[in-house]
């Protein structure tokens, strides 16, 4: 069931927003509620990749799973646990950079049923603040020149470069 869709659009190629996004061990940087994030699967990152990550609020730590990924378009990531969680990322090219669409689903399982409503209010209002972090830290690594692909803003009128 899908329990919360966000979208924001950013000023950088989606090809950049992808690069750095479907690592997910970047949402160190961005996310305040992630405590610890590793990957756990030899190679590059694709389709299969896993980590062990650990919510702060998260009695213990999952292991996260790259289910789908298709670059530079968007990405899916799959938990197992108490709450199992799927997040669908969705990458499109804009006038002025990307626009990110993001679908959470969740299922709880368990005695979680019971407090998943309480689960609910609190991840609503968690990952709509993540597209705003997320944005700022794209953003701002573009700046700073830290970016893998270029985030510059087309000029007025044109749109980004494929």
């Amino acid at each position: 069931m899908t329990v919360s869709s966000n979208r924001v659009d950013i000023r950088c190629r989606p090809e950049a927003v992808f690069d750095y996004l479907s690592d997910h061990r970047s949402e160190l940087e961005w996310n305040p509620g992630i405590e610890s994030i590793d990957k756990i699967t030899d190679g590059p990152v694709g389709l299969g990749t896993k980590y062990r990550a650990k919510w702060k609020s998260a009695p213990k730590a999952v292991e996260v799973e790259t289910i789908a990924y298709d670059q530079p378009h968007g990405w899916t990531v799959h938990n197992g646990g108490p709450i199992e969680v799927t997040v669908t990322i969705r990458l499109q090219p804009t006038a002025a950079g990307t626009r990110l669409s993001s679908d959470f689903d969740a299922r709880p399982h368990g005695l979680f049923r019971l407090v998943f409503p309480l689960f609910l209010v609190k991840i609503r209002k968690e990952e709509a603040a993540n597209m705003t972090y997320l944005k700022t830290a794209l953003e701002r690594r573009a700046a700073a020149g830290q970016a893998s692909q270029p985030c510059a803003t087309p000029p007025p009128g044109q749109t980004a470069p494929l």
